[in-house]
């Protein structure tokens, strides 16, 4: 396994020599995390990556964590999401849609997780439009200026799934079914440092994920949605991003501690299919 291409400068790296639908070895997964942690987002080519590959992959990186919109999980693999705009015969959908578009996050914000390894590969890819965005939490702190550094050092943050998804679900009914009083309390509101150490690599980061933080110590609203458009605008500048222009066969794994994400306008794709699949897993303090 070694790096093909850079992705950015900063971040990410397209990989070649390695074949993930052939057994998983320790040593193998141990290289795989270590390059993982070193760039923050892989790229891999892999058109036979069928669901018993992504499970065999996020069960040797740590703990999968089974998908919270349950029906749209892939039978007998319940940590597969199917993601996208596909639907059945009947024109109900049968993979999640999330028609915000442009909306920057990290993965496992609501949970707790928010070390956590995330997969999405490529099935069907519009001809237009549907890449996925991404951004270093580290060179965004990196970059700061001190002011900001200093200001935002104290701060915690509370983030909140269910608030996040009652938000989506009133922006896109039927997007999904709502969760039951039940599942909504397995997923209580998380608080956190905005500016953390990154447990593996070590490096400062400041973590915020705008679609789900409701609170931040000390500020008013207007006051919280002024810095973390701040923040996010500031880690989002078109220089420091990576677009992915998805192919059908791709696979992105990446630490959503050091890296935010987004999707772009939905609307470029209306009357086109978009269809991934999507795995969570707790790493854990060290892969391998």
């Amino acid at each position: 396994m070694r790096v093909r291409r850079p992705l950015t400068a900063d971040f990410g790296a397209e990989v070649e020599d390695v074949d993930l639908t052939q057994p998983l070895s320790g040593d193998m997964v141990k290289a795989f995390a270590d390059m993982l942690y070193r760039h923050a987002l892989l790229l891999v080519r892999a058109p036979h990556f069928a669901p018993t590959h992504q499970a065999a992959l996020a069960r040797a990186l740590g703990r999968p964590k089974d998908e919270t919109r349950k029906e749209f999980a892939i039978p007998g693999f319940p940590m597969i999401c199917r993601l996208g705009n596909a639907t059945d015969a009947a024109g109900q959908p049968t993979a999640f849609f999330n028609r915000q578009g442009e909306e920057w996050h990290s993965d496992g914000a609501g949970s707790g997780d928010i070390s956590g390894i995330t997969m999405l590969y490529a099935l069907d890819v519009p001809r237009e439009g549907g890449e996925t965005m991404y951004a270093s939490l580290h060179a965004a702190w990196d970059t700061l200026d001190p002011a900001t550094q200093a200001r935002i050092r104290p701060l915690r943050t509370l983030h909140s799934f269910n608030w996040h998804n009652d938000k989506i679900l009133r922006r896109s009914p039927g997007a999904a079914r709502p969760l039951s009083p039940a599942e909504r309390a397995a997923i209580p509101d998380r608080r956190y440092d905005l500016v953390q150490t990154h447990p593996i690599t070590g490096r400062t980061l400041y973590y915020v994920s705008p679609n789900l933080v409701r609170e931040i110590s000390g500020l008013d609203e207007t006051e919280r949605d002024a810095l973390v458009a701040q923040l996010i605008g500031h880690a989002s500048a078109p220089e420091r991003i990576y677009r992915h222009r998805w192919s059908p066969g791709d696979l992105l794994v990446w630490d959503n501690n050091a890296l935010m994400h987004s999707a772009t306008d939905v609307s470029a794709y209306v009357d086109d299919r978009r269809l991934l699949h999507r795995s969570f897993t707790v790493p854990p303090s060290r892969v391998g």
